[in-house]
């Protein structure tokens, strides 16, 4: 089976961003724990697209039942509103 820390590697490098997921109760998720979907997306998600929208729109429809951080490159979480090429920017800041 394969890992939840192998699906957020693919998507990482999909999306040029990392996310920390979380349960329904808000723990943050093993890395180790199996049986994740594959994130199916040929395209990185449009960058004009807010996180809250990204979440909404791919995450919690690929990961029902479960939600996510989506983080900055320096590990802080990115809020709501925050355009997806603005986090995708903190990555490439160095």
């Amino acid at each position: 089976m394969t890992t939840l820390q192998t699906r957020m590697t693919a998507l990482a490098e999909l999306e040029n961003f990392n996310v920390e997921v979380l349960d329904n109760n808000g723990n943050v998720v093993d890395p180790k724990t199996n049986g994740f979907a594959k994130y199916d997306f040929d395209r990185r998600a449009n960058r004009s697209m807010t996180v809250n929208e990204w979440k909404n729109k791919r995450f919690e429809k690929t990961y029902p039942g479960y939600t996510c951080r989506v983080l900055k490159d320096d590990g802080s979480e990115a809020v709501g509103q925050t355009r997806l090429d603005n986090v995708r920017a903190t990555y490439e800041e160095q």
